[in-house]
């Protein structure tokens, strides 16, 4: 009988050891996919960001620096930051190719909004720049959700290096609104994979090619 106790017992902890260690790699493995499937996601919104901000758009006439300039609005710098960025470009990147002026310059927002539950999704909003009514006003123009999956969105733009040449000169918040950045500094922030747990993040750095062209003025 005790025999027959002891090798109950042992398999009992055989049984709940192999459980836990299964149950273990479960849980991993599912995070992993759903890690493996925002940070797909993430770089999709991130590749639409970028093709758009590098096919930004400035023309060499003078008179209209600040129709065509680069407009951001800080809203924090941690993983739920809200900031806004404007700019005026050309080509279907974030408006998509059914767009009837994405052939033409026109002004796109991209920012980070709240939904009717008050969660934040990523939205846009875009505008020709010409043939509009006299009372236009880009802020009746309406917001479209791209992702549910971004929660947050910071923004640092820069023009030069610092004076001693070791870094980049970044802006929290660009103030040269007649002009473009020459680089710019992107981070998505993704939902948290598990609920207590940071949002992923998505950063991205790039040169925006007309940027050097605003700053011969």
């Amino acid at each position: 009988l005790l025999e027959l106790m002891l090798a109950i017992t042992l398999l009992a902890i055989v049984t709940t050891v192999t459980y836990l260690t299964v149950s273990t790699i479960l849980t991993a493995w599912k995070k992993g996919i759903r890690m493996s499937d925002e940070l797909n996601h993430g770089d999709f919104v991130m590749e639409q960001l970028v093709m758009a901000l590098r096919s930004a758009y400035y023309p060499e006439a003078r008179g209209s620096a600040g129709t065509y300039g680069f407009w951001h609005t800080d809203g924090g710098s941690d993983a739920y930051s809200s900031d806004k960025i404007s700019w005026v470009k050309l080509g279907s990147a974030l408006v998509g190719k059914k767009c009837p002026f994405s052939g033409s310059p026109h002004r796109v927002e991209f920012s980070i909004t709240e939904d009717d539950k008050g969660e934040n999704v990523a939205s846009i909003k875009a505008w020709q720049i010409t043939g509009q009514k006299e009372d236009f006003n880009p802020d009746d123009v309406p917001l479209k959700s791209i992702s549910r999956q971004v929660v947050g969105f910071n923004c640092r733009a820069a023009s030069k290096r610092l004076e001693d040449g070791s870094d980049i000169d970044w802006k929290d918040e660009w103030t040269e609104t007649n002009r473009l950045p020459t680089v710019v500094e992107l981070t998505l922030y993704m939902e948290p994979l598990e609920e207590g747990e940071d949002p992923v993040e998505v950063k991205r750095v790039l040169g925006i090619p007309l940027g050097p062209l605003s700053w011969k003025r």
